[in-house]
Order: structure tokens, then C-alpha cells, then sequence
């Protein structure tokens, strides 16, 4: 019987046992679960953080680019659609800092010059569309560009510490929130309301759903758009040429090249035989080349090519530069008809090229302006310095081509492009250029 019990007990002992290894072993698969999801979680908010403060930094900038081109426009259809940008990114951008966990003080400035911004616009709007002038918000216009451009400066450099993991997004909690650097209220006077390869102006283009360019083009063999490859690529002395295959949207053949001096990769189009893309692959030595030289290569190489363009666009980016270049005829620029080329600066070979807007809509064009250029100066504001006037076919959002002057200005140190209609005079498109440290862009 004491045997019996003994066993007895030992099976306990060992239920006992098993029963709490099991109960352990639940507790920490539940504990693991919970620090996992605490931790996902924190992920999430983290992200979330992140995602505000990139979308409050896109709409400062667009804010700030729209009010500089709104100072320069302060009339007709093209500052009532300005307004309605302007409207809707300082709206957007109010709602992102207003998710952001920043110091109250600080959030409450930002937030008020936002929303006054907005409230503005529709002031400025409506009197527009009551037919009432937009000079008399000049000032206040300026006012506002001012401070945006300072609120953008501020967030922009937070961007880029978080970028660079200077600045940990885990500690703006609402205990320890981020609060402005400059600490001056954000604010006005009360008010009375009463657009890397780096690109200039057009770079993006509009593309049309044909390639006009090519349009009656001798459809060409593999052999031979691998002969057109090793011409264009004769800096780099071609070894081996090797086929990708056909793209599956564009009617070319997409070749690998490899060369004594580096590699390339180049896109041939199957009707007419033209080079659209270009990317070589090579050791840069030392910056040896001007802007002048490094244009007049890159539109030998592109005349090379069978493009007849002259340069419009010049950037530099260390020991490269980005020309774009347009066919110009009776001084009218064709940014429809792009070609850019990169140019690298130790030698001038040409590095890269993209023609495909080019390919896309050069077409034999009547392309004489109407209005007489001595207009010009007239139907641009009065404050504005004008530096140059040439004629400029610009392709538009909505898929449309225009025929305008393309008016080259300063106002206060800030550089733009005003595009006015060729027929009759009205503004229909205004252009910010805008120094990034590396070079110009145009917005």
C-alpha cells in the first residue's frame, strides 16, 4: 500500500511538473507575442510619424513654390488656379503637422499661419472670380511667402536628419514632442480679406500614344540595331554586344554592352534605328570640363545620333553634367522634343541619353508665333526684370501642345519662366527655378 502510494505521489509530482513547464512555457509564448505585437505596434507609429513629416515637408515646398509664383501672377485664370493649389497644400499640410506629436506652442503658430493661408486663398479667389484686381493682396502675398519658405527650411532639415538617422523618430513622443528650432511666432499681421537626371523647364514632357518620330522607319534587324549600339558606344571600344530582348511597351531592341573602358546598357528603336536610351558605366576621373564645352559634346553626340538640337539646359552634379536639349526653329525651343544627355566632365563622353520624348512628338510643325514679341513686356507683371524673350512650344497636363513666348525674369532674387499664350497674350504657365545646392531645378 505504501508502495502504492509512493507511486502515486511521483505521478503527481510529475503532472505537477509538466503542468507548470507547460503553464511557463505558455506564459512566455504569450509574453513573446505580446512584446511582438507591442513592438509592431511601436513599428506602426513610428511609420506613421515618418509618413506625416514627409507629406508636411511636400506641401511646405509645393506651398512655398506657389506662393513665389503667385507673387509674379497676380491676376486672371492662371492665379485663381494657383490659388486653388495653394488652398489645398497649405489644407494638407495643416492636417499633417497636426498629427505630428510637436511642442503645442510651436504646432500652434505653424497651424494658425496654415489655416490663415488657406482662409486667405479663398478670399483672394472669390474676389477674383467676382472680377475684382489681385494686386491689392501683393503684400500680404509676399508676407506669406516669407514664412512658408522659412516653415519649409525648418521641416525640411528634420527630413533630412531623419534621413540620416540624426534624428530618432522614436523619441518625438508626446512627452518629449520636437519642437521647432526657430522658436519666432509663426504668424502675420491680421489680414483684411476682402512645376535626376536633373531636369529644366519641360523635362518630363507629354507624351502622345504613337512614336511620330518613327513613323515610316525601316523596321531594322537584331544585328543591326547591335552595329547602331557599338557606333554610338565607340569611347568606351566595344567587346561584346548582347541581346535583353524586345521591350514589352515600346517598340525596341534592349541591349548589354560591354567595353574595354566600361559597360552600357542601350535601347534601339525596331523602326528607323534610332538610339532612344543610353546608361553607361565608368571610373570618372577629374572635372576638367566648363559648361561650354560640356554642351557643345553633348550636342555633337546627339547630332551624332541623328538629332538635330541645340542646347536649352545645363546642371552640374559633381564630376557630370545633365544637358537637355530641343530642336529650336525660328527661335521657338520644342521642349515637346527633348533629348537629354549626360556629359561626364573629365573628358566630355557622353554618359547617358533619353530621346524618348523626342521620338514620341517631333513632327514637321508650323511653329510661327502671331503675337507680336514687343507685347511681351507689357503682359508680364510690372515688377518683374525681364532678362530674355523667346518663342517656346510647351506641352501642357492635359496632353495638349502650345505655341507661347517664354519669358526669362527676376523678382527679389528669385528666378522664373513666364509662358504666354502666342495668340493672345494670356499666361499659361509660370516656372520657379530654384537652387537645391547642386544646381538649379525648375518647379
Amino acid at each position: 500500500m505504501e508502495k502504492h502510494r509512493i507511486e502515486k505521489r511521483k505521478r503527481g509530482w510529475i503532472v505537477t511538473s509538466v503542468s507548470l513547464m507547460l503553464l511557463t512555457a505558455c506564459l512566455g509564448i504569450s509574453l513573446v507575442f505580446a512584446l511582438g505585437n507591442n513592438n509592431a505596434a511601436q513599428q506602426a507609429v513610428e511609420r506613421t510619424h515618418e509618413q506625416n513629416l514627409y507629406d508636411l515637408a511636400d506641401n511646405l515646398n509645393n506651398l512655398e513654390v506657389n506662393l513665389s509664383k503667385l507673387m509674379i501672377a497676380p491676376d486672371g485664370k492662371f492665379a485663381a488656379s494657383l490659388l486653388t493649389d495653394v488652398y489645398g497644400e497649405a489644407v494638407s499640410a495643416e492636417r499633417a503637422l497636426s498629427a505630428l506629436p510637436i511642442d503645442s506652442h510651436s504646432a500652434e503658430n505653424a497651424s494658425g499661419f496654415l489655416n490663415q493661408v488657406a482662409d486667405f486663398a479663398v478670399s483672394y479667389q472669390r474676389t477674383l472670380i467676382a472680377g475684382g484686381s489681385g494686386k491689392g493682396f501683393a503684400d500680404n502675398v509676399e508676407n506669406m511667402y516669407v514664412t512658408a519658405r522659412r516653415l519649409n527650411a525648418e521641416i525640411s532639415d528634420s527630413v533630412s536628419l531623419v534621413s540620416q538617422n540624426k534624428l530618432d523618430i522614436r523619441k518625438i513622443t508626446a512627452s518629449k514632442p520636437y519642437t521647432f528650432r526657430y522658436r519666432e511666432k509663426i504668424s502675420h499681421n491680421s489680414v483684411e480679406y476682402p512645376e535626376l537626371i536633373y531636369d529644366g523647364p519641360f523635362s518630363d514632357g507629354r507624351t502622345s500614344d504613337c512614336y511620330k518620330c518613327l513613323e515610316g522607319g525601316e523596321e531594322i534587324t537584331l544585328k543591326e540595331a547591335k552595329d547602331i549600339a557599338v557606333a554610338a558606344l565607340s569611347d568606351i571600344k566595344v567587346k561584346k554586344v548582347v541581346s535583353a530582348g524586345k521591350s514589352a511597351d515600346e517598340p525596341m531592341y534592349e541591349l548589354v554592352v560591354e567595353g574595354e573602358r566600361g559597360d552600357a546598357y542601350v535601347s534601339v528603336s525596331q523602326h528607323g534605328g534610332r538610339v532612344m536610351n543610353m546608361s553607361v558605366s565608368r571610373p570618372l576621373g577629374n572635372v576638367m570640363l566648363g559648361e561650354n564645352s560640356a554642351k557643345a559634346c553633348a550636342k555633337e553626340f546627339a547630332a551624332r545620333l541623328g538629332y538635330d538640337v541645340e542646347p536649352v539646359w545645363y546642371l552640374t552634379a559633381g564630376d557630370v553634367a545633365y544637358v537637355n536639349l530641343a530642336p529650336v526653329e525660328n527661335d521657338v525651343v520644342m521642349y515637346t522634343d527633348l533629348v537629354k544627355v549626360k556629359v561626364a566632365l573629365d573628358n566630355g563622353e557622353a554618359l547617358g541619353l533619353e530621346a524618348k520624348n523626342y521620338c514620341l512628338n517631333h513632327t514637321n510643325r508650323n511653329v510661327r508665333l502671331t503675337m507680336n514679341r514687343a507685347a511681351v513686356p507689357t503682359l508680364i507683371d510690372s515688377r518683374l526684370e525681364l532678362v530674355n524673350v523667346r518663342g517656346a512650344l510647351i506641352p501642357l497636363e492635359n496632353g495638349e501642345q502650345r505655341l507661347c513666348y517664354e519669358a526669362a525674369c527676376n523678382y527679389k532674387g528669385l528666378d522664373y519662366f513666364v509662358y504666354l499664350d502666342g495668340v493672345n497674350g494670356e499666361t499659361v504657365k509660370i516656372m520657379r527655378v530654384v537652387d537645391d545646392g547642386q544646381g538649379s531645378l525648375v518647379m
